[in-house]
């Protein structure tokens, strides 16, 4: 199985677990892009969803409304699936493993020096990081087109593409990821924090 369909499995099954009560308080499904232990050859894509009953639970707790409704860190922190986990799911980190091989990234060695890093690894780990991005941009896109999301939540909610900070390259992920107009508010507080 290549490492796109993996995504798509185990992505398709996760948003499918969504009870049918929670669905209907869901306004988002969090992408939480990360590196298993901060090696740029490993990352993995994990799954979850918040609910508007958790926003109202942390109103109090963030700076503003928008940051509890935006900001990861007052979310619901469920993992739905962690794609691409060592230990929680071996194949797909396997055949990530492969697909970077594939792609002609894939390297064995870490430097000792600090310039090596600078001059043969940043540059390779920035372009894994790159073709990561775009292969979870497309697995959020397939799973509007597709209405996985709407047919499991009952309405269509934005994903949202993102790491523990938020910058510009969050929000312009976010918005491919999305139909139109589907994610603005978010992209909106992402531009204006």
């Amino acid at each position: 199985m290549t490492f796109q369909n993996h995504l798509r499995t185990l992505a398709e099954r996760a948003i499918s677990s969504i009870s049918a009560a929670e669905g209907k308080d869901t306004y988002v499904i969090p992408f939480f892009i990360d590196n298993e232990r901060d090696d740029p050859r490993q990352p993995t894509l994990t799954i979850g969803y918040n609910t508007e009953a958790q926003f109202q639970r942390t109103i109090a707790a963030a700076s503003d409304e928008a940051e509890a409704r935006w900001n990861y860190a007052f979310w619901l922190q469920n993992e739905l699936t962690v794609i691409g986990d060592l230990t929680r799911d071996p194949d797909g980190a396997a055949a990530r493993h492969q697909w970077i091989s594939e792609l002609g990234l894939w390297y064995d060695d870490e430097p000792t020096r600090p310039e090596d890093w600078m001059t043969t690894v940043g540059p390779t780990a920035a372009l894994i990081e790159a073709n990561f991005n775009q292969a979870c941009v497309q697995l959020a896109r397939h799973l509007h087109d597709d209405g996985v999301i709407e047919n499991t939540i009952g309405k269509p909610v934005p994903v949202i593409l993102h790491e523990l900070e938020y910058y510009e390259g969050i929000a312009r992920r976010t918005e491919a990821a999305n139909p139109p107009g589907l994610a603005e508010d978010f992209m909106a507080w992402v531009r204006n924090g």
